[in-house]
């Protein structure tokens, strides 16, 4: 079985992502790095990992040596499930929300920014106030869904849109689990596009 990992950097913007056919343990992790993305990695002392699986826990680990396309790091402490949560993932998708707490009617057409396990960030033409619920669609699930979201921040750009950034609220465990799915599946695709597969890993 190959374990998937999305490879962050100290600010937790995802530079790579690797595969490894064991999960993280012992003294030292091996993951075999796509061959575009190995600079990348090795521009850093620490990163960290999360996994696909919700079953393996996030890792910060410090790299000890390169063999090839393979990385070497030695475990440096566990992360909490907030670091996977708040992964933040750009993708663009024309979508909908619907009023909840609003004084507003009907629906409002906006366009993603990104995504993550926790919320949305998007643009909108017309101003929402903060704090209020709204109802979105999520298209880029493996069965697109119907969402509560908390409108947390919002400004206005300098083109007269709006953009705002939400947190998602009450979410049940398979809604948590498709979109966590749905971020990594569109992270794996860019970094795939953007360089050749990857081999089997370590």
């Amino acid at each position: 079985m190959a374990y998937q990992y999305l490879i962050l950097d100290s600010r937790g913007n995802a530079v790579a992502h690797g595969i490894s056919q064991q999960p993280p343990s012992g003294k030292l992790w091996c993951l075999l790095i796509d061959d575009g993305d190995i600079d990348r990695v090795m521009s850093h002392t620490n990163v960290s990992l999360v996994g696909s699986a919700e079953s393996v826990p996030g890792l910060e680990g410090r790299i000890v040596r390169r063999e090839g396309n393979r990385v070497y790091l030695e475990p440096v402490r566990r992360l909490g499930e907030d670091v996977r949560k708040n992964l933040r993932i750009p993708v663009r998708f024309v979508s909908y929300l619907y009023p909840v707490s609003g004084r507003w009617k009907g629906r409002v057409p906006i366009v993603s920014k990104d995504l993550s396990c926790g919320g949305l960030a998007f643009y909108a033409p017309r101003s929402l106030e903060v704090g209020e619920m709204v109802q979105v669609v999520v298209p880029v699930t493996s069965q697109p869904l119907v969402l509560p979201m908390r409108i947390l921040r919002g400004e206005r750009t300098g083109d007269g849109e709006y953009v705002y950034a939400g947190c998602f609220v009450g979410m049940v465990r398979e809604e948590e689990s498709m979109v966590r799915e749905a971020v990594f599946s569109i992270q794996l695709k860019v970094t795939e596009q953007e360089n050749p597969a990857l081999e089997k890993g370590c």
